[in-house]
């Protein structure tokens, strides 16, 4: 039986052995044992800065900016280090503020900030969520030399010192998430996150999946970042488990990169066919909505070598309960593509006319599903799935039915539990 991620539980599915050529995984990377206490040792030894609790000597005001509940950082296991650190250099717990970075996605509940920050760092010290539209709150920094407009949270620019924390994997535009995109993305005005996801930033031959060289998404964010002041991250990369295999701490340019390194080494896997179908498994929480769970198709997708060959299928359990989702960001995503008259009148308009701020994943779904079929199974909504020409079936046993009655019994499949840390590039044996 192979365990397929859905939601906080998983699915199981018999897939033939004539027909299975592989379940994928990031490489093993065993959990750090004690992360907080690595991550304390960090904080007093970070790469290329002075210990945390010195660097914030003289300093009045902290903010500390997380991740949203769309994204899987262990928030809860890196703030007690951190403040403990901040106050032992002299910063009073009234004085810190954690930002919530959510992009363009909707407002962290009282409940979901209490779970993934921790209860007690909650009732101890303020969190606020940024909102990208709330120009009252954000503060211009001017233009990057691209010509970016940046608009960031004013707490973070009034701020004496701040910090980011953030997890590090694949992604379609940053080539890896973490570090400079916490302040770029997650705490940046709606016309900073526009800028960032126009077509022609995608459409640039260096902007790929797990690629920093050239990638001009991630030099604007880098650029953003520093005129910012983002002085410090604490970054994680999880294994295949979810646990933290991984931490970097101190400077943003310096950490990052090795935190890349050490994200690259993990996640890329080497293949040598590609197939018909593939399970991509998206587990909690970006199986909560379409906006995040399309993901791991995505991943697939933009692979430097696809592990599934263009006009495949791949297949996606989730539930979706959010449908493509509540924020606004997740609500453009949605209106673009089920206002389309096709895909190909979709990309070709979104070419012309751009999209607003949150409207990229429409762009970047429409160019998935140029790629193969997208089938989305055991989910809440599936006329909210079929409205964004993706393919609704009941079950994951029925759309491996499918599948192989569409290429035929000796079909070839792939399993991804965590298509989203996998990237798959063309191993040397390829034929």
């Amino acid at each position: 039986m192979i365990k397929i991620p859905f939601d906080k539980q998983e699915i199981e599915i018999n897939i033939d052995e004539k027909n299975l050529i592989g379940i994928l995984e990031p490489k093993i990377k065993a959990a750090i044992p004690n992360p907080q206490e690595k991550i304390r040792e960090l904080l007093r030894q970070p790469i290329n800065s002075k210990p945390l609790s010195e660097a914030v000597k003289g300093k009045t005001r902290v903010c500390i900016v997380v991740t949203d509940i769309t994204r899987p950082c262990p928030d809860d296991t890196l703030l007690p280090p951190i403040v403990e650190q901040l106050e032992k250099g002299g910063i009073k717990k009234e004085n810190i503020t954690i930002l919530v970075a959510t992009g363009l996605h909707r407002a962290n509940t009282d409940e979901e900030l209490m779970t993934k920050l921790g209860k007690d760092i909650v009732s101890q010290i303020k969190v606020v969520n940024h909102i990208a539209s709330d120009k009252e709150n954000l503060i211009n920094l001017g233009t990057t030399s691209l010509g970016c407009p940046i608009w960031v949270n004013k707490l973070v620019v009034e701020a004496d010192f701040t910090i980011s924390t953030g997890i590090i994997e694949p992604h379609f535009f940053a080539g890896f998430s973490g570090g400079r995109k916490g302040i770029a993305i997650g705490v940046a005005g709606e016309e900073t996150i526009k800028f960032q996801h126009r077509p022609n930033v995608f459409d640039h031959p260096q902007t790929q999946l797990g690629n920093l060289e050239g990638n001009i998404f991630h030099q604007n964010s880098m650029e953003i970042a520093k005129v910012a002041g983002l002085d410090f991250i604490v970054n994680v990369v999880l294994n295949n488990k979810g646990e933290i295999c991984a931490v970097v701490a101190g400077d943003m340019e310096s950490a990052f990169q090795q935190g890349v390194e050490i994200a690259r080494s993990i996640y890329e896997v080497e293949i040598e066919e590609q197939a018909d179908i593939a399970i991509a498994g998206v587990g909690y929480p970006k199986s909560t909505n379409l906006y995040q769970g399309t993901r791991g198709a995505s991943c697939i997708a933009f692979s430097q070598y696809p592990v599934v060959k263009k006009g495949g299928i791949v297949i996606t359990p989730m539930p979706a309960e959010e449908g493509a989702g509540e924020g606004l960001g997740e609500q453009r995503f949605y209106e673009l593509m089920k206002t389309a008259q096709d895909i190909d009148s979709l990309i070709n308009d979104i070419r012309i006319n751009g999209y607003p701020a949150g409207g990229q994943r429409a762009y970047l779904l429409a160019l998935t599903l140029k790629h193969a079929e997208l089938i989305v199974t055991d989910t809440k909504v599936p006329k909210i799935v079929e409205d964004m020409f993706m393919k609704y079936m009941p079950t994951l046993e029925d759309a491996i039915k499918y599948g192989l009655q569409r290429f035929g019994h000796n079909a070839k499949i792939v399993v991804l539990p965590h298509s989203v840390q996998v990237m798959t590039v063309k191993s040397g044996k390829a034929k």
